[in-house]
């Protein structure tokens, strides 16, 4: 028999085998697969907040111990950094260093109303389930019962996304109106004075040094924010993380309204700059969690991530 009749057969039955194999096994011979089968437009899902990293974007874990990035549908609260921020995106507003004051306000409402629930996402058979940079896009609901995009949108903390398509643009949209018409949050055209809690509090944490932590430690930092009507002193009062690293202020006091950043290596103090003078990384990138107290030991601001 010529051998190629044999090779011919002989793939012939590997291929029945194979078929056979997995019609058995409950496996798809096809070669394609929809995306994100879970996440269909319609269908809620309930997920941890293990994280937030800004006032629009958190990571999520699910039951099923997958982890996501979420963006909220429609939404878009200004980023922390001056550089960050398009001052063409807010109506009116130009300033990029405002811009950076109320994401941070934004920031710090969704680390203390979101960090550790359990919330409701819901994808939009119109926007679909994800953005081009590959973080999940779904509205998101808080334990309560509340919509989260909505509940920031009557605060001023965010504008709509208005290039975005979903269902709730319009119900966005009306909610951003008033909140424009009253004056609120960042339409007010003031800075922000009072943090969400209205205390001193950390507001920012910026974990991840840029390269290589060990040869940049002071852009891993704290910031931590006067929210209150009067100056504080800090003096003696305490950071610690969730490995037992302890760092005590030195005399520094933060005016009403303003901010200190506590980097982890060293350098010389300056209005708005302290440091710890650690000779290694203080803030763990996968995880972990900072609290301030007070010199009397009261814990008076926490923040988690990862």
């Amino acid at each position: 028999m010529p051998f190629s009749m044999i090779t011919g057969r002989t793939t012939l039955h590997i291929i029945l085998l194979l078929a056979v194999f997995c019609l058995f096994a409950g496996c798809s011979m096809e070669t394609g697969s929809s995306p994100d089968p879970d996440l269909s437009a319609g269908l809620p899902l309930r997920a941890t907040v293990t994280g937030t990293i800004d006032g629009d974007t958190f990571r999520l874990s699910f039951p099923d111990g997958r982890t996501e990035t979420l963006r909220i549908l429609g939404i878009d609260t200004p980023e922390v950094t001056p550089g960050g921020n398009d001052p063409g995106k807010f109506d009116g507003i130009t300033d990029p260093w405002f811009l950076s004051l109320w994401g941070e306000e934004a920031a710090l409402y969704a680390h203390q109303n979101l960090d550790r629930q359990v919330v409701t996402i819901e994808c939009d058979s119109d926007a679909g389930t994800r953005d081009p940079y590959g973080r999940l896009l779904a509205t998101l609901t808080l334990p309560d019962g509340s919509d989260y995009g909505e509940a920031l949108l009557m605060r001023g903390l965010a504008r709509v996304y208005t290039q975005e398509t979903f269902s709730l643009k319009d119900r966005y949209l009306a909610v951003q109106k008033e909140a424009m018409d009253t004056r609120t949050g960042i339409w007010s055209g003031l800075e922000p004075l009072h943090g969400a809690s209205g205390q001193i509090v950390i507001a920012k944490v910026h974990y991840d040094a840029a390269g290589d932590d060990r040869e940049n430690l002071n852009d891993e930092y704290l910031t931590i924010r006067n929210g209150g009507t009067a100056t504080a002193d800090l003096t003696s009062w305490q950071v610690r993380d969730s490995d037992g690293f302890v760092y005590l202020f030195p005399a520094v006091s933060l005016s009403s309204g303003e901010t200190l950043a506590l980097h982890s290596g060293n350098g010389t103090p300056s209005a708005g700059d302290i440091f710890m003078g650690s000779p290694f990384p203080v803030l763990n990138n996968d995880g972990d969690t900072v609290t301030l107290s007070d010199r009397e030991g009261n814990v008076v601001s926490s923040f988690s991530w990862g």
